[in-house]
């Protein structure tokens, strides 16, 4: 019997209790593996790796036997070697934390991958929970920079997340309950990239909770089960435990659907409304090619204007970043915007705040910290007379707006040396 059917038998395990199932699998493919396969083709990874990241729980377990499974499918059994896993420990609920990790190693093992682990810093994450407010939006941004280390330490191309079509309902309704404009009733994309070199996938969000366990039921795949997702203190434990069940209860086999295309139709229209701004970015770009060329034309008249030349040498998504390189204790860097304010005064109030909100989006600042007030109190602030080197009030997720001088605009946020930061709002990256 395997390690992982000996510990599923515990007493007191809190794995699903299913011996495990062989390595002999059949070539038919599943239902679950077919939708994965056609979220996730084979010319996508047939040639890079990929990294899955794994917390031991059903959906998690049922992505990465699902993948291990591709290459016997497409009949390219050696592809399983692009495959490795990563998985997070929290160090949050004790001797149930350490079980996870020692599941996940195993299941590792026992599928022939790879397999990393990190640790999250309790007082890394505390000091981070102070700063952001909030333990659980912490917990997310510290996981998935822990997940997005593993990647890169493997040489992973992708990192696969296990969110499915549930975490996208329970998404939409949370966001949607908490005053969110189409924006935020966009979803949780399936492909984003990370970097040039990094993109996160999220191959199940066309499967249910509901195929999951079928699935792992078929391969008497044993799994973990986290007992704080029964928890009423979470509002997304609610959401899935109450009222998901009591919306399909009034609308049975309904208000899922409707809840998803309405998400199709604000990404449809925020699509098209985003690229309104275009006309605003040019003008933006415009304005700072001629401030660059007032500041060279200065420099070489030797007319001392350094305020000038260092703001003028940033486009909207360049970074004034400190190098931790050569400032070993450097610890953070700050992430900085520096806009001219004479083209953002001319525009539309609506334009300008969407302008901000890609800003926000672009940079992985805490956008669903931003509320209407903020994004109102941000526009406001542009329409002002700025007094020299005024600091407005930061805003969520400790971004400052400082005003240079009169015509400039500053937006920083001191920020951890990594290279991304999650979505805001989505669920865990694992299930």
């Amino acid at each position: 019997m395997s390690f992982l059917a000996t510990l599923a038998q515990t007493a007191d395990s809190p794995y699903f209790p299913y011996p495990v199932f062989s390595d002999s699998f059949r070539l038919s493919p599943r239902p679950f593996e077919t939708a994965l396969l056609a979220a996730f083709p084979l010319d996508a990874w047939r040639s890079r790796r990929v990294c899955a990241a794994v917390s031991g729980g059903a959906d998690s377990v049922a992505l990465l036997r699902g993948l291990v499974r591709l290459p016997e499918i497409t009949d390219n059994p050696n592809l399983r070697r692009n495959f490795f896993v990563a998985t997070v420990d929290h160090r949050s609920r004790g001797a149930e934390s350490d079980g996870d990790v020692a599941f996940v190693e195993a299941l590792a093992a026992e599928l022939g991958v790879d397999f990393f682990r990190r640790t999250l810093d309790p007082t890394e994450l505390e000091a981070e929970a102070r700063r952001q407010g909030s333990w659980e939006s912490a917990a997310r941004e510290l996981r998935y920079r822990a997940l997005v280390d593993a990647a890169k330490t493997g040489g992973a191309r992708f990192l696969a997340t296990a969110h499915h079509r549930d975490d996208q309902l329970e998404t939409l309704l949370f966001r949607l309950f908490r005053g969110a404009g189409f924006d935020g009733l966009r979803g949780v994309p399936a492909v984003r990239p990370l970097d040039e070199s990094l993109v996160l996938i999220r191959p199940l969000l066309a499967v249910g909770r509901a195929e999951i366990l079928a699935y792992l039921a078929q391969l008497n795949q044993p799994y973990r089960v986290d007992s704080s997702n029964a928890s009423p203190r979470y509002a997304r434990n609610r959401i899935r435990n109450e009222l998901a069940p009591l919306l399909d209860s009034i609308f049975p086999g309904r208000w899922d659907a409707a809840l998803l295309r309405l998400a199709e139709l604000a990404a449809e229209t925020e699509t098209f409304f985003d690229a309104q701004t275009a006309p605003l970015d040019a003008k933006i770009a415009a304005a700072k090619r001629r401030d660059a060329l007032f500041a060279r034309t200065l420099d070489s008249l030797n007319v001392p204007d350094a305020a000038n030349d260092a703001n003028n040498k940033h486009s909207p998504n360049d970074a004034d970043a400190v190098n931790p390189a050569n400032n070993a204790s450097a610890a953070s860097s700050p992430d900085v915007v520096i806009l001219p304010l004479e083209p953002l005064r001319d525009a539309p109030e609506p334009l300008v705040r969407r302008y901000f909100r890609q800003i926000w989006r672009d940079r992985n600042w805490p956008l669903a910290a931003m509320g209407a007030a903020e994004w109102r109190r941000l526009t406001a602030a542009v329409r002002q007379t700025p007094l020299p080197n005024r600091a407005e009030p930061q805003f969520p997720g400790d971004v400052r707006l400082i005003f240079p001088d009169a015509s400039t605009l500053r937006l920083e946020r001191r920020v951890k040396n990594v290279d991304f930061a999650p979505d805001a709002d989505s669920p865990s990256p694992f299930d």
